[in-house]
C-alpha cells in the first residue's frame, strides 16, 4: 500500500477528520468557552492516536495487510449432532 494511501484510507483517520469537521462547525455556531477547548483537545488526541495506530500497523511485520474475510471456497461443514 502506498505511503500516504494507508493514512487516507484508514477508518480511524476518516472518523477523526469527520469529527474535526463537526467540532469546527459547532465551534463557529457557539460561543467559545472551556467546553470548546476540551472538544479541540479531545479531537487532537483522537487524531494522534489514529495516526500512531496506522504507523504501528504499517511497521508490524505480523499484522495482516488485508482484513480477513469469510472463506467461502474452503469452508468446512461441522458435523451435525443428533
Amino acid at each position: 500500500m502506498g505511503t500516504l494511501r494507508k493514512y487516507l484510507m484508514n477508518g480511524a483517520i476518516i472518523s477523526s477528520v469527520l469529527s474535526g469537521i463537526s467540532a469546527l462547525r459547532q465551534g463557529r455556531k457557539n460561543p467559545t468557552d472551556w467546553r470548546t477547548y476540551l472538544t479541540w483537545i479531545a479531537w487532537g488526541l483522537t487524531l494522534v492516536v489514529a495516526l500512531g495506530t496506522v504507523r504501528k500497523e504499517s511497521r508490524d511485520p505480523d499484522a495482516p495487510k488485508v482484513a480477513p474475510g469469510p472463506k467461502l471456497k474452503n469452508a468446512q461443514k461441522k458435523p451435525k449432532n443428533k
